[in-house]
Parts: C-alpha cells; structure tokens; sequence
C-alpha cells in the first residue's frame, strides 16, 4: 500500500472557493457603492456653492429689493408652492402655503426677471456637474400688516409683510430616477 498523499479534498476547496466569492462580491460593492457615493458628494459640493452665491446675491437686497427684482407685488397672487419628487418628504412633496416661487425653470424677463437674477443663476449652473438643475426661490411673506394708509384690509398685500422668508433651493437629477434637493433659507426685515 502506498501511503496516503497529503492535499486538499473536494469539500474543502468548495468551501474555499464559496468564502472567496463571497469577500469579493462584498469587495466589488464596496468599490461601486465609495464610487457612487464619491460622485454624489462632489454634485452636492457643487450644488451648494450654487446655492451660496443665490444666498450671496440675495444677501445685498432689502425687502423692497426682493420684491422689486422678482416683479411681487399686492397684485401678485399667493398660492401654495408644491415641490415634488423630495426625497424625505411625506408623499415626496414639500408644501408651501401663501407663497409665490420663482426658478430658472420659468424665467420671464418682464413679468418674473425683470432684474436678470434668474439667467444669471441659470448661467452659472455647469450641466456637465449638475443635470437638469434648477435653481429656485419660495418667498413667503410673514406677519402682514392689516391696515394699509390708515383703512383697514381684508387681504392684507404682500408688501406689508414685516418678515419675508426666502427658501432658496438648487434641484438636480443625480440619476435617471433620483433628484436631489438642496435648501437654503434667508428671512428679510422690512423696517417701518
């Protein structure tokens, strides 16, 4: 008889092999997942600065300026804002009320951009960084007065408004069925 050779058996190289696949299939995920998560943060890193320079410009008007520069005005009607696909959000939609939006989605230099914010916003957004951006304002006005001229006002105007809280926000498409928001809020003072 010959004495028994030394080696692996078939059981044990199976199991080798099935530990193996399963690291590197763990490995690989880690690699797609970091990747993905890379580029997701880099389009984040832009969307704020975007966001920043709104906030800058924004920073420079009073309260009349933001009216003024997006053509609000007593006529302009409040509605309720609605932004869809929000990740986070109930329903996906963030809601809001007695407000009046402005993006670079609508831009109408008579009636929306009559100071050319909007298409300056829209210009600075490089579509290579952030596809299919918008970037957005919600101007809600606060705690209007209820006398206009000394008379008494059913439907106090948005230009009597003591506070104006800006909601800016920069919205891209981070994959075919993925948009992503980033907000940035501002509140104005009117002095009386």
């Amino acid at each position: 008889m010959k004495p028994r050779q030394r080696g692996y058996s078939l059981v044990e190289v199976l199991i080798a092999m099935a530990i193996t696949s399963v690291v590197l299939l763990t490995v690989v995920t880690l690699f797609y997942m970091g990747r993905r998560n890379v580029y997701s943060g880099k389009q984040m890193t832009y969307a704020v600065s975007v966001g920043t320079r709104v906030l800058e410009d924004l920073s420079t008007m009073a309260a009349d300026d933001v009216l003024s520069n997006f053509k609000i005005d007593d006529k302009t009607q409040l509605t309720t804002v609605t932004l869809s696909n929000v990740a986070g959000a109930s329903n996906g939609k963030i809601d809001f009320t007695n407000s009046v939006a402005r993006d670079t989605d609508n831009i109408d230099a008579v009636n929306t951009d009559p100071s050319g914010y909007l298409a300056a916003w829209k210009s600075s957004i490089d579509p290579a960084k952030l596809s299919g951006a918008t970037v957005g304002i919600v101007i809600t006005p606060r705690a209007p007065s209820n006398i206009v001229d000394g008379q008494p006002v059913l439907n106090a105007p948005i230009t009597t408004a003591q506070f104006t809280k800006i909601r800016v926000y920069v919205a891209w498409d981070e994959s075919a069925n993925r948009r992503r928001f980033a907000f940035f809020d501002t509140t104005k003072v009117r002095s009386f």
